[in-house]
């Protein structure tokens, strides 16, 4: 058995923190002891007590204070694997777990594919103190060797899993989504679908999950699927930026905002495609494999490590970063294309089940600390 500290500055709730979260469920089902140590008004100390795991309230402040109530948690926690996620929390657990006397390896996950300063901070921060590094996908990876010349024999891609259990299109219900104004589509017609057809982006509200250009192509799709219906699920900071554009664009009877919701396979199973036009910062995103998990085609930009599970024509559509009139073209292309749309369910449950189970995660990283944790006896 282990005993690991996750560490988490951000109060934020998005993948990273249900990555954290998960991987902690998932550590303690195996026997391993997990704490997570972050600020106590926090989103994942918060959920973390909510489902029975033991929580440190930290403020990761760069004073000693802060660094010594780390340090004394290390230490009477016999901590043998440090996790750090943030930059915050990174710089004062790794340097707490440095001069701690327990010595406990440590690790640092890289969720984002957001350029890195080349500054000696940085490279003390990846490449010096931390013994190694976990990224959420392979282009965050490539990123890091190619363009800040960190070791990459100490660096290891290991995207996040999904419950193929609770994500299973043949066990959920569709959710009843908030006043669909249209009926359900059923097959048939000419070359294609007739009646209601179904679109969704799940995320947090950020503006470089590219919202702006989903609802910008939202009068092209309905002007060749005029009974198409649009939800946007999630929450954050750009709310009101997305609401109002919504409005200016007078498409509030056709894009739904439906708020932060914890029932994503039933919104899945709602849908009949789900949209991902990011242009920065992706690892592999979670809501892109759930949805290949449910059978769902997904049309996504080309940012970050997506491309690593929408194969153009095989999984989904891979589209150019901020362009409207791509997704919409790719969108009407499914909506005349039910057996595409089902081919490319298929092929991306598929993918899901070979590589990115929930279960393959916990044995890599279960794996890699492992091998790190021998390394002190």
């Amino acid at each position: 058995m282990l005993t690991i500290l996750h560490t988490e500055s951000s109060m934020g709730w998005g993948g990273q923190e249900i990555r954290i979260l998960e991987e902690s469920l998932g550590m303690i089902r195996r026997g391993h002891r997990v704490i997570i140590a972050a600020p106590e008004k926090s989103n994942i100390s918060k959920r973390g007590k909510e489902r029975g795991i033991e929580v440190f309230p930290a403020g990761f402040k760069k004073n000693p204070f802060s660094l010594l109530r780390i340090i004394s948690l290390i230490d009477r926690g016999k901590i043998e694997i440090v996790n750090t996620h943030s930059s915050s929390d990174s710089w004062v657990a790794t340097v707490a777990a440095r001069l701690s006397r327990a010595k406990p390896k440590i690790i640092r996950t890289r969720h984002l594919s957001t350029p890195i300063s080349r500054s000696y901070l940085s490279r003390l921060l990846y490449d010096v103190l931390p013994d190694a590094i976990i990224t959420t996908g392979e282009e965050i990876k490539r990123r890091m060797v190619s363009d800040n010349r960190f070791d990459a024999s100490r660096i290891f891609s290991i995207p996040t899993g999904v419950d193929l259990d609770r994500f299973n299109p043949a066990k959920v219900k569709p959710a009843q989504l908030k006043n669909p104004p249209v009926p359900p589509f059923t097959k048939g017609g000419q070359g294609g679908l007739r009646g209601g057809f179904s679109i969704g982006m799940i995320g947090v509200l950020r503006s470089w999950k590219g919202h702006k250009f989903f609802i910008e192509a939202v009068p092209e799709i309905l002007s060749q699927i005029p009974y198409a219906v649009f939800y946007i699920v999630g929450d954050g900071p750009q709310y009101e930026n997305i609401k109002n554009l919504i409005q200016e664009l007078s498409l509030q009877n056709r894009v739904f905002m439906l708020g932060h919701r914890e029932d994503i396979p039933e919104i899945l199973a709602s849908l009949d495609v789900v949209v991902h036009p990011s242009y920065a910062n992706e690892g592999v995103p979670q809501s892109i494999l759930q949805a290949l998990a449910m059978k769902k085609p997904v049309v996504a930009s080309d940012a970050g490590s997506i491309r690593e599970v929408i194969m153009n024509g095989q999984t989904g559509f891979l589209i150019p970063t901020k362009n409207p009139y791509k997704i919409a073209s790719k969108l009407i292309d499914l909506y005349k294309n039910p057996e595409l749309c089902a081919r490319f369910g298929e092929e991306g449950r598929k993918l899901i089940e070979k590589h990115y189970s929930i279960d393959q995660m916990l044995d890599k990283i279960e794996r890699l600390y492992k091998t790190y944790h021998r390394q002190i006896e």
